[in-house]
């Protein structure tokens, strides 16, 4: 069987040739023949630079790596090779491993020529209507992004800011207008935003043009939630355009601020060189700086809830994350609207959320002066005196007196005495008259202070004093003749005590249950 032959990069080229000249109504009948033999694509070719041709040389070698694979390898459930599936996870390991390396020589590089402060990055963050699932790779519809141009000493330098109005593709409507509800807000199909995807390229490479390096963009950092909607709206970009997208690399913003951490966190001594790590993926999860307002686009100005989603504020977060970490270092005077958001009005009265913050936690409870001679006695750090509480109160101290004088006090019976006969008194003669009478005690005199209310009389069935139910039951088998059937006489009855089931905190209660002919239950309980 003979082996699978890879296609070259001029073929792709020749491909995408074809493609574009039948665009414009030409027809090829022998196919690549006859496009292999037009002097016009072989002229083109010649002229392609080497930049503009990485794009077909790319492909030429994802085909290459394609044709080496058997078709009679294992694959997933979703139909995906194990070996390519290694072969990405090899090329996803080694894009991490030259992303640290280029980050690292570019901060040692700038600290060397002493330009770390002016050292210019280049953020992006991307706003999406839904995502699609195309070759088991995700690629997201862009809604809204945003690239800005960072340095530490003068903040967000330039922004180049794009809505996307593109016609959202059918199925797909209703999931870009929940995640559009519920994030950005943006409408679908804005009026006002771009639709042509080559077009937003050609502006994107116009604002990235003056920062090249060697004739290579420059590095564009996000945050590693992100990357994958920023690496979709690279390659949509690209394939629009027909453009290389290997020329744009996506770095992860944690690992900018790892390299920049230790490399400054050195004369800072209340940060923790061991934590850079972790803490280098939760500081941009902060609220910090989330809901400052002024930094949207034009449309988010206005919109509930701008300064979150937006992407343009976001790029400012990022920003003034950064500067509060890295400026101190560096000996960078903050300043606000550039390090920090301006969040002071020019109203003197205006107080902004940081600002009351501070003020609360400067707050303290100052000491309250000792009551001198003459003065009421303090009981609390509020200075409430007893005097205040008395005359706050629903009873006043006169009116306490004088219940007090007007009321009779508590007369207290020495029951033992009149039980058992003894008592701790000395009145012997007492003590034998007590013995010999019975006990009886009547008339007790009860004291009433005034405004006492009488006790509540206590809340029982009065079915429950029936001590003897013998009345009640007929026996005049005349009157009430037994029940057809299984019924028995009235008086073959016989009652059946039940009893509860006892166990520990439980209380005993016998059930007393009486049947007549009628069916009428009468319950008595006994504690």
């Amino acid at each position: 069987m003979p082996k699978n032959k890879s296609k070259s990069a001029f073929f792709f080229f020749m491909a995408d040739w074809k493609k574009r000249e039948e665009a414009h109504g030409r027809v090829f009948s022998n196919g690549f023949k006859d496009v292999q033999q037009d002097p016009e694509c072989n002229a083109e070719w010649q002229g392609l630079t080497k930049q503009e041709k990485g794009r077909f040389e790319a492909m030429a070698k994802n085909d290459k790596i394609t044709s080496q694979i058997s078709d009679k390898g294992k694959k997933t459930s979703l139909g995906e090779s194990l070996i390519m599936l290694q072969l990405k996870e090899k090329e996803a390991i080694m894009f991490i491993k030259n992303m640290q390396e280029n980050i690292k020589v570019i901060i040692d590089t700038a600290v060397n020529l002493n330009f770390l402060a002016e050292l210019k990055f280049c953020f992006v963050h991307v706003n999406w209507f839904f995502c699609m699932i195309v070759n088991n790779t995700p690629q997201y519809f862009p809604a809204e992004y945003t690239f800005g141009v960072f340095s530490l000493k003068n903040g967000i330098e330039d922004v180049h800011h794009t809505i996307v109005s593109a016609k959202i593709p059918l199925g797909y409507r209703r999931e870009a207008l929940e995640i559009s509800q519920n994030s950005h807000k943006i409408p679908v199909e804005y009026e006002g935003g771009e639709t042509d995807f080559a077009v937003m390229y050609d502006k994107l490479a116009n604002f990235l043009e003056s920062r090249k390096i060697v004739d290579q963009y420059p590095y564009l950092f996000t945050r590693k939630t992100f990357t994958r909607e920023a690496q979709s709206l690279i390659a949509r970009l690209c394939d629009a355009a027909q453009q290389d997208k290997e020329q744009f690399k996506i770095y992860e913003l944690e690992s900018l601020f790892v390299h920049l951490a230790n490399e400054l966190f050195k004369k800072r001594k209340d940060r923790d060189m061991d934590l850079i790590p972790v803490y280098a993926h939760k500081i941009f999860e902060n609220y910090t700086y989330r809901f400052d307002k002024g930094f949207e686009c034009h449309f988010h100005k206005y919109v509930d809830g701008g300064p979150e989603y937006c992407s343009t504020s976001v790029l400012q977060q990022w920003a003034w994350t950064l500067c509060d970490e890295f400026c101190a270092p560096l000996n960078i005077e903050m300043q606000p609207g550039i390090h920090q958001p301006d969040r002071f009005d020019r109203n003197p009265n205006h107080f902004d959320k940081r600002s009351l913050v501070s003020m609360m936690n400067n707050l303290r409870v100052r000491d309250v002066p000792q009551a001198t001679a003459g003065t009421d006695g303090v009981l609390s750090m509020t200075g409430v005196s007893e005097q205040h509480r008395w005359n706050r109160s629903s009873r006043t101290y006169q009116e306490e007196m004088r219940r007090r004088n007007e009321s009779k006090p508590v007369q207290v019976i020495d029951c033992s005495k009149f039980q058992d006969g003894t008592s701790t008194s000395n009145d012997k003669s007492s003590i034998t008259e007590s013995a010999s009478k019975p006990a009886k005690i009547s008339n007790v005199e009860r004291t009433e202070y005034l405004n006492e209310r009488p006790l509540r009389p206590p809340n029982i069935d009065p079915r429950t004093y029936i001590t003897s139910v013998e009345d009640l039951i007929p026996t005049d088998d005349e009157n009430f003749p037994p029940i057809g059937g299984r019924g028995v006489s009235n008086r073959s009855r016989t009652f059946q005590l039940r009893k509860a089931p006892l166990g520990k905190g439980s209380i005993t209660i016998n059930f007393l249950h009486v049947t007549v002919n009628d069916f009428i239950y009468y319950t008595m309980y006994f504690l």
